[in-house]
């Protein structure tokens, strides 16, 4: 065992929800008894469903006396899914310093890069919500690149990691879901174990309980080689509060010697070290995570060993856009790179709305043929048919509930995304050049042919569509041909694509 300086009690839990109910009318004051009772430090809080204006409101209901007794870190989160939090007992202060956090855009995780008892710590909060396939996956690259000293990463993750002893049900039938193996590819990818199990390998116990079921998805993972720091970690099944049972976890803070990386110096001389207050007081829903600008990066051709030094100073200068609604002065894709890292995220944000985590089958009529339209490869698009698909996004697609908040953020994204497009080489008058190398072109073609699929439909044919092909598979009934054909027709004239209908033989 490394030497060490001090000890950290933590907390994860699942409270489902701050706000007053009518068995607990006083929810958040007793959610902080409960950490004060237990001694807890830091607190992980789950499912906080905490809005854009719901701490405001919650002012009478406990928010004064937690500003009081807590350093709270939290992204807001509109839809009553999601929402995560990190409290900080300031009775850590004399031990405690921040240096900077990060937040995901969809209240999926919140990471807080601070110092206790002279020592660097990543903390990480994290919901996984049983829909969402990729947060752990961002998430996952973000630490790889960013974590410094001692990795804690706490939270509900919605499935367990063995059936045989984390799960316990009346049916014969038990089956892990599909969050498993993206939870087990997480744990890999950072070399992570899960600190309740190491040290109970034989016991079993459960978080959480539905009807006759019961499992252990709250958890938290340190890094194997400092497993070794974890003193205990216990499920405790005396709060009343939620469904889900706390979890605690105790460590020894580890005499390690770590020192502040370039990076992290930086995070705190530029990024949130030197806003706190200001980004406290600026909640908005959807605001641009690091990981998302970390992830925009790395999947340019172009990116470079000193992109990390970027990161963070990124994020505020596109929040900075997103919140003025007004693109800079020389902002452009042909003489700066900000523009293809800022075009990317808001492109991967449309793709995700467009993609929906959920699977489906296609009914196809018995005696149809399948025809296949396909676009030009460089197309020329006019502006007024895209502002028409743009403006239908609601008609195109109906994502899951997990995918409410990009449904609330989008139209500012959108705003901005229009402002950014005349910006594209080769774009004049009311013609868009979605050429292969505006990192726009794979969103809005897919919106594009979502657009189309959805006009086409109203004739009342089966139709999909193929992103990596650029085309739609239609299923046509001969009897309905006439009425594809001059909806096409329309379409073509509309939009000025290269559009070619061919039968599959």
């Amino acid at each position: 065992m490394e030497q060490s300086t001090g000890s950290l009690s933590i907390i994860t839990w699942n409270t489902c929800g701050v706000k007053p109910t009518k068995h607990h009318p006083n929810k958040l004051i007793d959610i902080m008894n409960y950490g004060k009772k237990q001694k807890a430090d830091v607190i992980f809080l789950q499912e906080t469903h905490i809005g854009p204006n719901c701490y405001r409101k919650l002012e009478k209901h406990g928010w004064i006396e937690m500003e009081r007794d807590w350093t709270s870190y939290f992204p807001v989160y509109s839809p009553s899914s999601k929402g995560v939090a990190i409290l900080v007992n300031k009775k850590l202060k004399p031990h405690y310093e921040y240096i900077c956090h990060d937040e995901d855009y969809a209240g999926g995780y919140i990471v807080l890069f601070c110092q206790m008892y002279g020592q660097l710590f990543t903390l990480v909060n994290v919901y996984n919500h049983k829909t969402d396939k990729k947060v752990l996956g961002r998430l996952s690259q973000y630490l790889q690149e960013m974590k410094i000293g001692t990795l804690v990463i706490g939270g509900d993750f919605n499935t367990v990691l063995d059936l045989d002893i984390d799960k316990r049900t009346a049916s014969e039938h038990r089956r892990h879901t599909f969050l498993r193996p993206l939870l087990q590819s997480f744990i890999s990818s950072l070399n992570l174990q899960d600190t309740w199990a190491r040290l109970q390998p034989t016991e079993e116990a459960f978080t959480h309980s539905q009807g006759t079921s019961h499992s252990r998805i709250d958890m938290f993972f340190m890094q194997q080689d400092k497993a070794p720091c974890a003193q205990s970690c216990e499920i405790h099944t005396d709060s009343g509060i939620s469904d889900h049972n706390p979890v605690s976890l105790k460590i020894l803070v580890p005499k390690i010697g770590s020192t502040l990386t370039d990076v992290h110096k930086k995070l705190r001389k530029l990024g949130d070290g030197g806003q706190e207050v200001k980004n406290k007081l600026e909640r908005r829903a959807g605001k641009i995570s690091g990981a998302e600008v970390l992830v925009a990066i790395k999947s340019l051709a172009d990116s470079r060993e000193d992109d990390l030094m970027e990161t963070d100073t990124l994020k505020h200068e596109y929040n900075e856009i997103l919140r003025e609604k007004e693109i800079p002065e020389g902002f452009n894709m042909s003489l700066n790179r900000k523009y293809k890292i800022f075009a990317t995220i808001l492109a991967n944000r449309l793709q995700t709305y467009l993609e929906p985590s959920f699977t489906g089958s296609i009914n196809i009529p018995p005696k149809s043929s399948p025809y296949i339209v396909y676009l030009g490869r460089q197309p020329l698009i006019k502006s007024t048919f895209l502002e028409e698909a743009l403006l239908s996004i609601d008609k195109i697609q109906s994502p899951p509930k997990d995918f409410t908040i990009l449904k609330q953020v989008l139209p500012e994204d959108l705003d901005i995304l229009w402002k950014l497009l005349p910006m594209v080489e080769g774009s004049s008058g009311d013609k868009i050049n979605l050429q292969d190398q505006c990192p726009l072109t794979p969103a809005l073609l897919h919106l594009c042919l979502k657009y189309m699929k959805h006009r086409i439909q109203e004739t009342g044919t089966v139709l999909s569509v193929s992103l990596q092909r650029r085309s739609l598979l239609i299923h046509m009934e001969q009897e309905k041909k006439r009425s594809v054909v001059k909806e096409l027709s329309k379409i073509r004239k509309k939009s000025d694509l290269s559009l070619r209908c061919l039968k599959v033989t």
